[in-house]
């Protein structure tokens, strides 16, 4: 890969960096350097992620290098044994500087990788592996439900169940996959590759029997790059719970554009009346236990760190705290009544929660959780009791009294105590909580009845308005550098203030692209001239909804393959929805392009999204309807035929009466003042709607050489506040003063793009890699095994076509499969039907044309195709459309569309040069004729295409066997080159399979070369 010299540092880069790449990691580099922070915008699509990687990469592999000197000196000093004349021996010092180095990692900082989503992550790993970093170690952290395997805590409901389940397991011993982490941990299938996604550890724990969640973190000390969610770093709860080290690190915060939101989520929190009364109850239960004479069943196993006492004493407290919550009189009972933080304070205090007994409280309530996990799976008969409301209090105790006493004056204006009615919060339909029914929460008597606000039900949010808190935590932990980074960030300033980190490096990057990939326009009205505006007044109209849908008909008729649509909300997303099914407009739309809706389930969601991308490859076009801030809107990658268009219906501002929305307002505009240059309260509540749209915009143009339009459907997008929010190549092509468009313009100009784009730019060329040999046995084993890639199409056997070509029909079938999934351009050349084949140029050049490449060879240029002794007599013509995606308007003459194949049987070739898979169809040859023909040939250079001719010759069985003998020999030693020479003589021992077994010497180590020379010559 190229090398560039980016301050200082060589940094390897799969092509030459452009202009913004450059100055992006040069940013970077500079803030690991000088260890400083930085806050960098780069526009989605302008290789951000990669230039992230590939900068702080290179300048680790060059601290590493460094060092690397540095312990060599150290080990020539620890072997001179000479007494100095101060007395010390030098030996001794260098050893202790060794032992030291290495217990801090010689000083060399490690990344962590932080993004919003899982699927976030894998796009980064993604990228990390086509680098030439791919060989740094790397690891990712994911929770215990995306990596757990153990079947009973997988059929827990709820995540809190899933992680409560499963310490208990691992405290009393009883989960085999955990105890299995210590001697798995260094096999080579675990060890080997350098990096692994939450979908490669899954698969490794499953084959070793191994907890790919504990094992996981097995990785982390020894990894260069850690990859995690937000919420593992920001949260003080999650990051103890993970063991996550921040000391000395460098901290990169990828799609950075919540991370305020995420900050002060991070420190909020909220627990309800009913919370204390199931800890109550909790409480009691436990207490019944340890009296009760069936006490002695639960005494063998479970964990009982405390005593009677302390659960007397918790339960007191409980009952003052749920005396003093009952006491907060909440004066609104629609929209909740705001206190001062202080009221958090003062409320646990009634109940004699203080920062003096925090820590101890937490850790009993941990320890209650344990217990009722194990009593639970111990007696089946007893009331499911899990502990959940233990931990919403341990939860709360934590993030409050996280704030140290002597910050109060801080703690007092950045957040608000917002109390609210439980009951008000419930659907409608639901029963009466108890308290009503027995006169007090879960008939303990201890509430007088009355209607008053004071006994209901209430939730108290603890909100936090200041995201500077989030991050003044992180910057305490001393780490090296943060880096915040995303297409969206601006404007920086009011980012920095809000945060409160001292930022050194700062970066605003144009797009790589040109005027002419990108097409922008607002539509202000529709088709039949309606005003389109998606404002509180107007969302109702029927005429409006109608508009925006003859709106997005007519735009799905011009704009090629995938199309996205994004709306405001999901109850703006379904009232269309439901009007454009009565009207029939949602028909005429589908009849265009099949249309799919965001769902808000996990599973759904991936299902949902695998049928868009199959849609679009099989050039039908699709449509897909989300949600600005929505799953679809802030990550995924819709490259190319994915995303040709973004259709923006409105503006996704918060919802205005919120009672989060109306404190945050204030806040801003109590603490805004000139040198903070903190937003106002109305500057930040555009910016937030802004920003949404910002991200949903950014799904379309995702690299150097994508193309797409960009409609904005909502006039307000012409005012000069929105437009100055936009993304500044956003900017850039709506023109100094941005009007609204007359739709019967929009139409021919956004044909006349299109139609420009196909011809000018390059189409996509989807590719699938060729294999390394060390993949080859688990690709085709998982396949085989689990049937998890279903082909397209079969190919269907001719009438009496014998069984002794039933291998052979196979590999023309496999072979044809391949030509389809790879045919996703607009145009084919020999040389790309060479490639889908899986052959090289010089070798397709070198060989005649044969039947097993009947199918690939179908589709290249050629006129003959030689069936050797098939018997055939009769000259066959078939006529064959070329395979292209109607997507693109290909304007190519009839004669093209059509070509006309000859089928020749018996044309002379030469033995030398005919393939081992003609071989095994020519079953009519002789066995003399044949040894003859596979003697003079020599194996294929290629490891792919070595392996797909020995598939030719041996079954399904014998190809797992030899596949499990190769990974066992790159491991192993001599034993392992006796078991893989035994089974090469068995497998490839005939005649016709010499050159084969020749073939085989490149693969092996030197020093078996030899050996393996002297046994084939005997």
């Amino acid at each position: 890969m190229p090398e560039s010299i980016i301050a200082g540092i060589p940094v390897h880069f799969p092509f030459e960096p452009y202009e913004v790449q450059r100055a992006f990691m040069e940013k970077v580099i500079i803030c690991l350097r000088d260890g400083t922070n930085g806050v960098l915008e780069s526009p989605t699509g302008t290789g951000k992620t990669l230039s992230l990687l590939c900068s702080s990469l290179a300048w680790i592999r060059t601290r590493q290098s460094e060092q690397q000197k540095q312990i060599r000196k150290l080990q020539d000093a620890a072997n001179n044994t000479k007494v100095g004349p101060t007395g010390i021996v030098p030996g001794e010092a260098a050893e202790l500087a060794l032992t030291v180095g290495k217990a801090n990692n010689w000083g060399v900082p490690k990344v962590i990788y932080a993004s919003r989503t899982h699927s976030q992550l894998t796009q980064a790993m993604r990228e990390l592996k086509r680098s030439a970093y791919a060989g740094m170690r790397s690891v990712v952290l994911g929770s215990r439900d995306q990596l757990c395997i153990h079947p009973e805590v997988m059929r827990e409901q709820g995540n809190s169940n899933k992680v409560n389940m499963c310490k208990m397991r691992v405290h009393s011993k009883t989960c085999s996959f955990q105890l299995r982490v210590e001697s798995k941990k260094d096999h080579p299938d675990f060890r080997g590759p350098s990096i692994m996604d939450i979908e490669d550890l899954v698969k490794v724990g499953q084959k070793l029997k191994m907890c790919p969640y504990f094992a996981s973190k097995e990785l982390v000390n020894d990894a260069d790059i850690t990859f995690m969610p937000y919420n593992y770093l920001l949260d003080p709860m999650a990051r103890k719970a993970n063991k996550i080290e921040l000391s000395n690190t460098i901290v990169i915060l990828d799609e950075a554009h919540n991370i305020e939101k995420i900050c002060e989520e991070s420190a909020s929190v909220q627990i309800k009346s009913s919370d204390v009364a199931v800890a109550i109850e909790d409480v009691t239960h436990i207490m019944r236990i340890f009296t009760s004479a069936d006490s002695q069943d639960f005494s063998g196993d479970e964990p009982k760190d405390f005593t009677l006492d302390d659960l007397t004493l918790l339960k007191e407290m409980l009952l003052e705290l749920e005396k003093a919550i009952d006491g907060v009189v909440v004066d609104n009972l629609a929209e909740g009544t705001t206190y001062p933080a202080s009221y958090m304070y003062e409320l646990l205090a009634k109940a004699n929660f203080t920062y003096g007994n925090c820590a101890s409280i937490v850790a009993l309530l941990d320890k209650l959780v344990q217990y009722l996990m194990v009593a639970s799976q111990n007696n089946s008969s007893m009331i499911m009791r899990k502990g959940g409301s233990f931990l919403v209090l341990a939860e709360l105790l934590t993030i409050v009294f996280a704030n140290k006493e002597d910050i109060m004056a801080k703690v007092h204006r950045s957040f608000k105590v917002h109390v609210e009615v439980e009951e008000a919060k419930q659907n409608a339909g639901k029963p009466a909580p108890k308290q009503q029914q027995q006169g007090g929460w879960l008939g303990k008597g201890n509430n007088t009845s009355n209607s008053s606000s004071s006994n209901k039900a209430k939730v108290i949010n603890f909100w936090c308005f200041n995201p500077g808190f989030g991050m003044e935590q992180l910057l305490n932990t001393q780490v090296r550098s943060v880096i915040l980074t995303s297409g969206t960030l601006a404007p920086l300033k009011p980012l920095i203030a809000e945060l409160a980190i001292p930022v050194a490096q700062h970066l605003e990057n144009p797009h790589i692209v040109d005027q002419s990939q990108v097409y922008v326009k607002i539509i202000g009205t529709g088709p039949d001239r309606q005003q389109l505006i998606s404002n509180f007044k107007n969302r109702d109209n029927p005429k409006y909804i109608s508009s925006l849908g003859q709106t997005i008909l007519n735009v799905s008729r011009i704009v090629p393959d995938g199309l996205l649509v994004f709306f405001p909300s999901y109850p703006m997303l379904n009232k269309c929805v439901d009007a454009w099914q009565t009207s029939g407009l949602w028909a005429d739309i589908a009849a265009k392009k099949p249309i799919f809706l965001e769902p808000r389930g996990k599973d759904q969601f991936t299902t949902t999204m695998e049928e868009f991308y199959q849609a679009i490859r099989d050039s039908k076009g699709a449509c897909f309807m989300a949600v600005c801030r929505g799953k679809v809107s802030e990550g995924l990658d819709f490259a190319d035929r994915n995303g040709r268009a973004v259709i923006i219906t409105g503006l996704p501002y918060p919802p205005l009466k919120d009672p989060k929305v109306i404190l945050k307002r204030r806040y801003l505009e109590a603490n805004r003042t000139k040198e903070n240059q903190l937003l106002t309260g109305q500057e930040w509540y555009n910016l937030d709607a802004t920003r949404a749209v910002n991200q949903a915009i950014g799904r379309v143009i995702r690299h150097r050489h994508d193309y797409g339009a960009i409609l904005l459907c909502d006039s307000r997008f012409q005012d000069n506040s929105q437009v100055q929010q936009l993304s500044k190549w956003i900017r850039g092509h709506l023109g100094a003063r941005p009007q609204c468009s007359p739709f019967g313009p929009i139409v021919r100009e956004l044909r006349q793009f299109f139609r420009h784009a196909e011809e000018t730019m390059e189409q996509p060329k989807e590719r699938t890699d060729e294999p390394l040999l060390k993949n080859v046995y688990k690709t085709e084993a998982v396949t085989q095994e689990n049937n998890e890639e279903k082909p397209l199409f079969k190919v269907k056997r001719e009438p009496g076509q014998m069984a002794t070509n039933a291998a052979a029909f196979k590999q023309a079938n496999e072979m044809a499969i391949k030509v389809e999934m790879t045919n996703s351009i607009k145009s084919w050349t020999p040389d790309d039907y060479v490639s889908a084949a899986g052959r090289t140029q010089s070798h397709s050049q070198s060989k005649p044309p044969n039947a097993m490449d009947f199918m690939s060879r179908l589709d290249s240029n050629v006129s003959s195709i030689d069936f050797n002794s098939t018997g055939t007599g009769n000259l066959v013509k078939i006529h064959k459309r070329e395979r292209s995606s109607p997507t693109f308007g290909d304007t190519k003459s009839s004669s093209q569309l059509k070509k006309r194949y000859k089928l020749v049987d018996n044309i002379k070739t030469e033995p030398s040069t005919s393939s081992s898979c003609s071989s095994s169809i020519n079953s009519s040859s002789s066995t003399s004729s044949s040894s003859i023909c596979c003697s003079q040939k020599e194996a294929p250079e290629s490891r792919a295409d070595f392996l797909r001719e020995v598939r030719c010759f041996i079954n399904q069985d014998e190809f797992r066997d030899f596949g499990k003998a190769l990974l066992a020999y790159k491991n192993g030693g001599d034993e392992a080159f006796e078991s893989l020479m035994s089974l090469l003589f068995k497998l490839l021992g005939k005649p016709q399979m010499r050159y084969l077994l020749l073939g085989i010497r490149r693969y092996l180590k030197n020093e078996h070369k030899a050996e393996f020379d002297k046994r084939v010559a005997t």
